[in-house]
This record gives structure tokens, C-alpha cells and sequence, in this order.
């Protein structure tokens, strides 16, 4: 498995294992009310094996309460820096 898709239609996350610029990454997708799809990636540097079992540890570990949880975080640090008066 190398992706997960969690939640109802106006608020899914999708949560990928993917090779990033600078090694393995779990990149977390999803759209806040009023922008459009962001991203955030917690990224293993380098394209080592231990990188990858580490980001495949991460990944596994990833279920739909935790996702949630990762992605209510951002939209709020998202909401303290670029607040526009918008609901997110």
C-alpha cells in the first residue's frame, strides 16, 4: 500500500508514501475551506534503506483519527499565519 484515503467528501485527507526531492517522504493532502488542495510531508532525508523503513514505519502507523488530528494542526497553524477572515 502506498496511499490512504480517510474522511467524507468535503473533508478527505489522502496520506502517500512517495520518493521526495530529498529521499522518502509522507506526504499528507487535503483542502481547507476557501484554498485549494495543500500539502504537508514529514520527509526522511536521504535515499537510504533506513530512510524508507522509517518513512514505511511512519506510514503504516497513519490511521484516520491520527491524519485527522495532523491535518487539524496544520489548518489551524494555516489559519494563525494566513488568516483572511475565513473559516478554514
Amino acid at each position: 500500500m502506498f496511499a490512504k484515503l480517510y474522511g467524507p467528501d468535503d473533508h478527505q485527507v489522502l496520506v502517500k508514501l512517495d520518493e521526495g526531492d530529498e529521499g522518502p517522504e509522507v506526504r499528507f493532502y487535503f483542502k481547507p475551506a476557501g484554498l485549494g488542495i495543500c500539502s504537508s510531508a514529514l520527509i526522511f532525508k536521504d535515499d537510504t534503506d533506513d530512510a524508507w523503513e522509517k518513512a514505511e514505519a511512519a506510514f503504516a502507523s497513519i490511521d484516520e483519527q491520527k491524519a485527522m488530528v495532523v491535518v487539524g494542526e496544520i489548518k489551524e497553524s494555516l489559519a494563525k499565519h494566513f488568516s483572511d477572515g475565513q473559516s478554514t
